[in-house]
């Protein structure tokens, strides 16, 4: 196995609110001898791991160093069943996806890959936050219109 398929994984702070939760990442790559942008990967759901969209980690082969997550209430990140719907909101991922590249000190320079409700995710991103890091977004398999789509 290639050095860069060997990932690094752990968990990551994440404060909202007053309270204090924790994003489990993967990393494939090097961040800090990279040649190339990294990429944040944003996986489906919500309610879904990172785990499905692993081969997207074939892109560390290429030296792009590439960082899955566990979105907040998602497979190893911190779970909160009695938490209100009114907590759910896109800001609160959008946050978190803040708090995850600031961790990672990226915030200047990035791609992301959305899938499915992170290629929806992604562009609540970009209209929101006007992220000025971003340099790439890729959505995939994403209704342009969850009206249309339902």
């Amino acid at each position: 196995m290639p050095h860069s398929a060997i990932p690094q994984d752990g968990f990551i702070d994440f404060p909202y609110h007053g309270e204090s939760y924790q994003t489990y990442y993967k990393l494939f790559g090097d961040l800090e001898k990279r040649t190339r942008t990294p990429i944040v990967v944003l996986h489906g759901g919500p309610g879904l791991s990172h785990d499905y969209v692993l081969p997207l980690a074939d892109l560390a082969e290429q030296g792009y160093p590439v960082i899955f997550y566990d979105q907040i209430g998602n497979a190893r990140s911190t779970h909160l069943p009695d938490k209100p719907l009114t907590f759910w909101t896109i800001d609160l991922f959008l946050d978190e996806l803040e708090n995850l590249l600031k961790h990672f000190q990226i915030q200047d320079e990035y791609n992301i890959v959305g899938h499915s409700w992170g290629g929806m995710m992604s562009p609540e991103f970009v209209v929101r936050r006007h992220p000025p890091g971003l340099r790439r977004l890729v959505i995939s398999d994403s209704p342009a219109s969850i009206a249309l789509w339902a």
